[in-house]
């Protein structure tokens, strides 16, 4: 079979690769759709061990399609059955996974394999983080699940409660989740970007305002909309430092910031800490999610909660995936569906 593999930043390759066999508890699942991430983006810019583990490895996250085969033992899933695949787990019994923290497990692994015709699925997620995908509801949107419930995490992170308001910086398409869900929890939302198709697509996602640093200053503006206080909730979405700092300027006093977006590995921000003190500015980083988290994505997808044609745009096949990466490397680019 066809499975795209990472080797290091900008090297992936096609290659065949034998077909998998399920072991105990383990399942295989056929490509019905997987979907194009900015994350991966990022890892194959310039590597990602987080992501990917140790070259060479998989390539991939987000996937929804059938199940071909099955291990011993399987009890979630049957042949032929339409699911979503999570891409982690609760691995063991340790102190964080036994406490909803599984995204923390010290022997966390995240699973890759959905740029490929077949993925065979790890045990551990076959029977905590496979979910069935209802027949009217098409591949590529159960495959959002795996963003979309990074940014329920947040929200849940956060205590977002109704009639808050809750700012976003950074227009790009986990922006789109995070209004939606923000939205779902019944909080006020803005959104901070730049260009304006970016920002007009968060207001059809349901966002309330929105600011474009290219028209100027958008702190009075920002604080004019959250009633001269600033907002409740700031949920930094681009991953700079220099955005870091402009969510904590931005947040009220006694408000939270979401550290959403990852720095790269070693970044500093300078922080003014007397502010963070004396007004009592809670910082929380979110990253990744959690079983209950991916339940909920998929519910609220599969119920059509979720304005799906504003985040994917495109399709390409299975095998151009590496001239497609090397094409768009360095572009921001919407949400392409993987089919083989």
């Amino acid at each position: 079979m066809k499975a795209v593999i990472y080797h290091g930043p900008r090297d992936i390759r096609l290659e065949d690769v034998p077909m998998p066999t399920p072991g105990p508890g383990e399942v295989v699942v056929k490509l019905g759709a997987a979907l194009t991430c900015g994350t991966d983006f990022k890892a194959y810019r310039q590597g990602h061990r987080v992501l990917l583990g140790d070259y060479p490895s998989r390539f991939g996250h987000e996937l929804a399609g059938t199940v071909a085969a099955l291990g011993k033992g399987v009890k979630t899933a049957k042949e032929g059955d339409r699911v979503v695949v999570a891409n982690s787990a609760p691995m063991d019994d340790c102190f964080w996974c036994r406490n909803g923290q599984n995204h923390l497990c010290r022997s966390l692994k995240l699973h890759n394999g959905a740029y490929a015709e077949y993925d065979l699925v790890p045990a551990h997620i076959v029977s905590q983080n496979l979910h069935a995908l209802k027949p009217s509801v098409a591949f590529e949107i159960g495959a959002l699940a795996e963003p979309f419930s990074c940014a329920i995490h947040a929200a849940e992170v956060h205590g977002v409660r109704e009639g808050e308001t809750a700012l976003v910086i950074g227009a790009g398409p986990m922006c789109l989740f995070l209004v939606h869900a923000l939205r779902a929890r019944g909080a006020v939302v803005g959104v901070v970007g730049r260009s304006k198709p970016p920002l007009a697509a968060a207001a059809a996602a349901g966002a309330d305002a929105t600011f474009s640093v290219l028209d100027g200053s958008v702190e009075g503006k920002v604080l004019a909309w959250a009633d001269g206080r600033g907002p409740d909730h700031v949920f930094e979405a681009v991953g700079t430092p220099d955005t870091y700092l402009q969510a904590v300027a931005l947040v009220r006093d006694g408000g939270k910031v979401c550290l959403f977006g990852g720095c790269a590995h070693g970044a500093t921000v300078p922080l003014d800490v007397h502010r963070l003190h004396y007004k009592q500015i809670t910082l929380h980083g979110v990253f990744h999610h959690t079983p209950k988290h991916f339940k909920e994505a998929v519910r609220l997808l599969s119920e059509g909660k979720v304005k799906t044609g504003l985040i994917i745009s495109g399709a390409v096949r299975l095998d151009d995936i590496p001239s497609f990466f090397a094409a768009n490397a360095d572009k921001s680019i919407p949400k392409s569906v993987v089919t083989a």
